[in-house]
C-alpha cells in the first residue's frame, strides 16, 4: 500500500487529506509530466454532498496507476512509499494530477 496525502478538497472521497475511498486510480497512459496525469477516481464533492464520516480513513491506500512512464509504475501499480494527488477545488478529475509522477529516463 502506498502512503497517500491527498489536497483535492473538492473531491467527495477527501476528508482531512486522507481518501475514504479505499482505493485509486491515476491516469497519464502517455504521460510524460505531473499535468498530464490525473485521478480518475476523483468525484467532486456536491454543495449538498454528506462527509465520508462513516468510511474508512486512512493514510495508506492502493493506488492502480495507467500513468507507464512513471518510474513508480510496476504493472500497473503504485511502488511509491509515498505520494501525493494535487488539485484543491477542482471540480473535475482533468483538474487533478499526481504530484509524485516521476518519467523514466
Amino acid at each position: 500500500m502506498t502512503f497517500l496525502d491527498c489536497s483535492v478538497t473538492g473531491c467527495a472521497y477527501n476528508e482531512d487529506r486522507c481518501c475514504c475511498k479505499g482505493e485509486i486510480c491515476v491516469e497519464g497512459r502517455d504521460a510524460h509530466r505531473v499535468d498530464e496525469t490525473c485521478c480518475r477516481s476523483f468525484a467532486e464533492r456536491g454543495e449538498n454532498s454528506a462527509r465520508n464520516a462513516a468510511k474508512r480513513i486512512s493514510k495508506e491506500i492502493d493506488v492502480t496507476c495507467e500513468a507507464c512512464n512513471c518510474v513508480f509504475n510496476e504493472n500497473k501499480k503504485c511502488s511509491a512509499d509515498h505520494i501525493g494527488i494535487a488539485g484543491g477545488n477542482a471540480c473535475t478529475c482533468g483538474e487533478t494530477e499526481c504530484a509524485s509522477f516521476s518519467c523514466k529516463k
